[in-house]
Parts: C-alpha cells; sequence; structure tokens
C-alpha cells in the first residue's frame, strides 16, 4: 500500500493510494476459501464446489469488501500517524470505481478529497474583556414568584364566568362551510388553558363565557402547532393538517386555580416547617432562591460569551466548498446544493465553536481522564437511588453498576461532556476573572438568546 498526499488548496488535500494484489489478494483468497468449505450447491457434494463458481458467484463482492477494508484501515492509520485533523471524512472521488479492473484485478488506484481543519491558537486572559451577567432580582421578579406560589399550592375550584387565566373543559367540534356541525366531522373534549394562549384576540374570545355558551374559533388559534391541535382532537397530525376556517367551542366547565394567602400555612409548605415566620423573610428567602437559579444560567451565558470572544478573535477559516460537498455526499435524505448553502452558515458557525472548544481543551489539559469518568458514574448511580429513596449500592457492587454504565460508548460521551463542561467553566472564571453585569430579566433573557 502507498499513499501520497497532494496538497490542493490552504485546507484542503488529495490522498492518492495505491494498492497491489499483495496488499488485497491473502485475504480475498482465505475468504472464497472459507466460503467453499461451507457452500452447498445443487450437483456438489458440500465443501466441493469448484474454486471457479465460487469465485464468480461472489468473488467481486469479496474483493470490493476486502479493497474497501484495506482502504478504510489504510487511511485512518496514515491520518493518526502524519497527525492529520480532518473535517468530516474523506470523500472518494468519482472516478475509484470505474477506473479500476475488478474483472481482472492488479493494481488498483483511488483517490480520496480531504478537508482539514484550520491551525490556530486561543488565549484565555482578562484582556477578553467578557464579564459575568447577572439577573437584576427586583421586586416584581420577587412578586411574581410569590403569586406563582400561592397559585402553585393552591386549590382548583369550579367558577361561573371566565376570567384570563381560567381553564376551560370543552367540547371541541368540526363545523361545515355553512357554520352548522358537521356529520362525522372531528370532534373531542378538550381543555383550553387561556392564560397560555399566545394570540390575545382568541383569548378575548372566552373570558366572560358561561358552561353552555359557545364560541367560534379557529383552532390553529388556541393550539401550538398541528401536534397539539391533534392531541386536543383526539387525532392524527393528518386529520388536523387541513383544518380550515372556525371549530365549535361548547364550554362544559370552568376552572380557576385559586391561589392560598400570603400566610404561614404558605411559608411552612414551601420551607418547611416553622424555616420562616414573617413575610418579609419569606421574600428575602424567596430572592436568594431565583439569585441562585440564575446564577446558574449566568454561568451557562458566561461560557458562551467567552467562547464567541475566542471565536470571533481566532479568525477561523473553513473549507466551505469541501465541506459542502461533505454534507450532500454523507446526508442521509437527498438534499440539494440550495438547501446546503441555506443551512451551511449555521453549520459552520458550530462547527468553529467546536473547533475552539476542542482547542482550548487540548491547550488547557481540560480533557476528561478515565477516572473522572468512572467516578462521575459511579455518583451518577448513587444519585438514581437516592432519589427513589433506595440505598445506593457500595463499594464492588457499586463498581459492577459503574462498569454497565460504561459499557454504553453514548452515556461515556454524555458523561464526558458534563465534565469538560463543569472544567471549561471552572477555567475560563479563573482565567478572565469576569466582573458582574447586572441586568433586566428581560435584557438577561434576550443576551441568553444572541450568546
Amino acid at each position: 500500500m502507498n499513499i501520497e498526499r497532494e496538497e490542493t488548496g490552504t485546507l484542503t488535500a488529495t490522498l492518492k493510494l495505491k494498492l497491489l494484489p499483495e496488499d488485497y489478494a491473502p485475504a480475498v483468497e482465505k475468504t472464497l476459501k472459507e466460503q467453499r468449505r461451507t457452500a452447498a450447491l445443487p450437483g456438489f457434494r458440500p465443501g466441493q464446489v469448484p474454486m471457479a463458481i465460487i469465485k464468480k458467484r461472489i468473488g467481486r463482492n469479496v474483493l470490493v469488501n476486502e479493497v474497501e477494508r484495506v482502504i478504510e484501515r489504510s487511511l485512518n492509520g496514515y491520518i493518526t500517524e502524519n497527525r492529520l485533523r480532518p473535517l468530516g471524512q474523506p470523500l472518494p472521488k468519482n472516478e475509484n470505481f470505474s477506473a479500476n479492473n475488478w474483472d481482472e484485478p492488479g493494481e488498483f488506484n483511488f483517490a480520496y478529497e480531504m478537508g482539514l481543519a484550520p491551525v490556530f491558537d486561543v488565549e484565555l486572559n482578562e484582556k477578553l474583556g467578557v464579564e459575568m451577567p447577572v439577573v437584576d432580582v427586583d421586586d416584581a421578579l420577587v412578586n411574581k414568584e410569590v403569586a406563582d406560589m400561592q397559585r402553585r399550592f393552591g386549590q382548583v375550584v369550579d367558577v361561573e364566568r371566565a376570567a384570563d387565566k381560567d381553564m376551560l373543559l370543552g367540547d371541541l367540534i368540526e363545523l361545515d362551510e355553512a357554520g352548522a356541525i358537521k356529520p362525522g366531522g372531528l370532534m373531542n373534549r378538550t381543555t383550553i388553558s387561556l392564560e397560555y394562549l399566545k394570540d390575545e384576540e382568541a383569548r378575548r374570545l372566552f373570558v366572560g363565557k358561561a358552561k353552555g355558551d359557545e364560541v367560534k374559533v379557529d383552532p390553529h388559534r388556541i393550539s401550538d402547532g398541528h401536534d397539539d391541535l391533534a392531541r386536543m382532537l383526539g387525532a392524527d397530525h393528518e386529520a388536523v393538517h387541513g383544518l380550515q376556517g372556525d371549530m365549535l367551542f361548547r364550554v362544559e366547565a370552568i376552572k380557576r386555580m385559586e391561589a392560598v394567602p400570603l400566610d404561614q400555612t404558605l411559608f411552612d409548605r414551601v420551607y418547611g416547617q416553622g424555616a420562616v415566620t414573617d413575610e418579609t423573610a419569606f421574600r428575602a428567602k424567596v430572592k436568594a432562591g431565583l439569585e441562585n437559579a440564575f446564577r446558574r444560567d449566568s454561568d451557562r451565558v458566561f461560557k458562551r460569551l467567552v467562547m464567541k470572544k475566542l471565536q470571533e478573535n481566532a479568525h477561523i477559516e473553513l473549507p466551505d466548498e469541501f465541506l459542502k460537498r461533505w454534507i450532500r455526499t454523507t446526508s442521509e435524505k437527498p438534499i440539494t446544493p440550495e438547501q446546503v448553502e441555506e443551512g451551511y452558515t449555521s453549520y459552520a458557525t458550530g462547527l468553529k465553536r467546536q473547533l475552539v472548544e476542542d482547542r482550548v481543551v487540548e491547550k488547557y489539559g481540560l480533557e476528561a481522564k478515565g477516572e473522572e469518568i468512572d467516578g462521575f458514574a459511579k455518583r451518577y448511580i448513587s444519585d438514581q437511588f437516592v432519589q427513589y429513596g433506595m440505598e445506593a449500592p457500595e463499594g464492588e457492587a457499586l463498581q459492577a453498576a459503574a462498569a454497565r454504565l460504561l459499557g454504553d460508548r453514548d452515556q461515556i460521551k454524555r458523561m464526558r461532556d458534563a465534565i469538560v463542561e463543569q472544567k471549561l467553566l471552572v477555567h475560563f472564571k479563573n482565567m478572565v476573572s469576569p466582573k458582574e453585569r447586572r441586568l433586566p430579566f428581560d435584557a438577561f433573557v434576550n443576551l441568553a438568546r444572541t450568546a
């Protein structure tokens, strides 16, 4: 086997492979002999089928499979040995198959196009100027959370007329073009939560209605997409996809969540018996809880902001044309060049972000070690047992359970990613030393969406 690399661009290359008979013939002959020993064809005893017939029936397939295996092994070995960093997988050139004589195998020649990851560096320090965004938990946020708690621990009661946060139980009925109930049409008992309706005009149609009242409404305005509407109607997606015009909603009952008073009973239910004894202390504890919850969100946004800044500073280039071909070639479903172009910017941004993260992990030694993954698995298992009120295993039993978990590659990746994520955050905080930037809740949400 001989492999030559031809540079075709700053970040692209072609690998030219030359296979000689000694690279593939021994394995092909071995496979054919094994097949002959077990072959059973009419007119021949088992194991006595002439090799010429075996070769005629399966020889070409065996040859192709072995050549592909040799190519894959050789390419991977070459990439590892030369410390190349390919993006995607090498793509075979179109002439690979047709240019070779598979009926009279001898020397085979193949060419594979390859995209290479760019070489760049990252530098973590205070000069990045990335701040730690922190939600300013003001009185309005505290009041909202307190009101939510009062409702959360409240009780559902029946009321006569609907208000803008009530839940209506009733029948949703399909109408014909004349506005009458359609014989054999869709009909199902469902609920409409006015509090969560996104369409304000649709909500107003139901406010003030009583049991027995009827409302004609576009069903798409009281549902969150076709799947949600299908659930409301007890039908499948196809049944609701073509629905047009209004449907009839006949109110059967109106339910309201009646909030509990802001008193000691609520304090005890939220934080435990006697932990809080007055409203001032209760609100202070609510505020502290919100700040703690938002702190986790702050950490996530801060990490994304650092990664974004590092990416901007790195000025990363990609082999765009190769990657577009690679996406089209490897897509599970047929995809047009126009579709590739449409989604490529988002794909390239994500790839650059991953390249930056990989470089940070490599440069600062943040990769998850084997013992860290093992420890993570054990803690995960113990936490699962505790969550369900069971005694967690210890010693050999815990190690055996961890080993079973570590036998799943997807689980290993999940644990590795979680460990690296935490290491990155800690490292970013230590190296960047961010100053806090307090933001109103809405401004924080907008920042989180764009970071």
